[in-house]
């Protein structure tokens, strides 16, 4: 079962294994481990295999995944999900940041060129869709 409450902000490695695990459960990965994590995502291999280990020792103690074994190596499934987190992450980003200043975090989007047209024009099409939701 996945946590869907009562997260705590990961440090940006951990947060990287997080979302490598959870692009290969997406992509259909069953046995993951950290040899198929460096053939997965190569960018990873700037860090040495002991200390996505040890991140991933972290995670496990923080709750975020489970360990098994498969034959002779360690096998990682993600306890909490995705989305869920990243719900958090922006809240917790939205509160520290912005102060719950919803309307500054998208000004500061707009403003900042961090948003394209289709970007823009998709959020337009969300808040209406939410809007004749109600």
């Amino acid at each position: 079962m996945k946590k869907t409450a009562g997260f705590i902000k990961l440090p940006e490695s951990e947060l990287e294994v997080m979302q490598i695990i959870w692009d290969m459960e997406r992509e259909g990965y069953k046995d993951i481990h950290a040899g198929e994590m460096f053939k997965f995502a190569p960018a990873i291999g700037r860090l040495k295999l002991t200390t996505v280990l040890t991140l991933i020792t972290r995670l496990i103690g923080k709750g975020f995944l489970s360990v098994r074994k498969v034959g002779r190596v360690n096998c990682y499934t993600s306890l909490v999900d995705e989305t869920a987190y990243k719900n958090f992450a922006t809240k917790d980003f939205l509160e520290t940041m912005y102060k719950n200043n919803a309307s500054g975090l998208i000004s500061a989007l707009i403003g900042g060129d961090c948003l394209r047209e289709s970007d823009i024009d998709a959020l337009r099409r969300y808040i209406d869709e939410s809007e004749n939701a109600e």
